[in-house]
């Protein structure tokens, strides 16, 4: 699924991912993408990224097993982080991806250093039901598919992608199992427990995690700022790159000078002694 990126993949002890430097990479940027997603949903953002180390995993939703949960995935996402080392990262998660993003925060918070979560799963989503009636039909997928976006984004190449999980047995079972787990885990009851900083980026037109999710986000985190992009559905980073870049980057340089700030507090506090 989307697997098409214009940059380089990588291969690691059986992960497929991207590593791209842009300007002076002071900070990582670990991008999650959803369920029917891949490594090329960030290629628009991260053209227009700056200063940061871009690392998107391709999330293995379709070679996990049959006990497939957001559990699994966050163990599975643990395992990623330790093995290329990364500390601290930034967390974006789009969809299934801001719902792992979350639950590897609630669960490992002190290597994360801050969330940016657009049109996440968790709190309110649109349920397609529990089973995917006339997956053979082209058209009708096609129409499903289209409900992702403002503009419809979804060509033949996207549509064959996503026939070619709805109709295999296997993958279509794990799609199945792991959207039923991310309406059956209540991540609101922890979401006061983040302290990190979360930027919301949220399509003003999302029909699938509609505005009220996001609005119930920043209700609940307790230190989040939220930012709407107009004319724009679940997928801003695919729809409206250049201001959802705005955004971050502006992002990226607030988390930078705390991070400065914090580091010159503690050389005068260190130089008193």
């Amino acid at each position: 699924m989307f697997d098409n990126s214009t940059f380089k993949k990588r291969y690691q002890n059986g992960n497929k991912f991207l590593i791209i430097s842009k300007g002076q990479p002071a900070q990582t940027l670990l991008c999650l993408h959803g369920m029917f997603g891949g490594l090329s949903n960030y290629d628009a953002l991260i053209n227009k990224l700056e200063n940061c180390r871009v690392i998107v995993p391709s999330i293995p939703i379709h070679d996990l097993g049959p006990q497939l949960s957001i559990e699994t995935l966050t163990q599975w996402l643990k395992g990623f982080i330790d093995e290329l080392e990364i500390d601290q990262p930034i967390l974006l998660g789009n969809s299934l991806g801001g719902h792992l993003a979350l639950d590897y925060t609630i669960k490992y918070p002190d290597n994360v250093q801050a969330l940016v979560l657009t049109g996440s799963s968790g709190l309110q989503e649109k349920d397609f039901g529990s089973s995917c009636p006339r997956r053979n039909d082209r058209e009708y997928v096609r129409k499903q598919a289209a409900q992702t976006f403002y503009q419809d984004m979804v060509d033949e190449t996207l549509l064959d992608d996503i026939m070619d999980v709805i109709t295999d047995p296997a993958k279509l079972k794990n799609i199945l199992t792991v959207a039923r787990d991310t309406h059956e885990y209540d991540i609101e009851r922890h979401l006061p427990e983040i302290t990190q900083k979360v930027l919301l980026v949220w399509g003003k037109n999302d029909e699938v995690t509609p505005p009220e999710a996001a609005r119930k986000f920043y209700e609940k985190l307790p230190n989040a700022d939220l930012r709407w992009i107009a004319e724009c559905g679940h997928a801003p980073m695919m729809e409206h790159p250049e201001t959802f870049a705005l955004f971050l980057n502006e992002f990226l340089i607030e988390l930078q000078n705390k991070r400065k700030d914090k580091s010159t507090d503690y050389e005068e506090d260190y130089s008193h002694h």
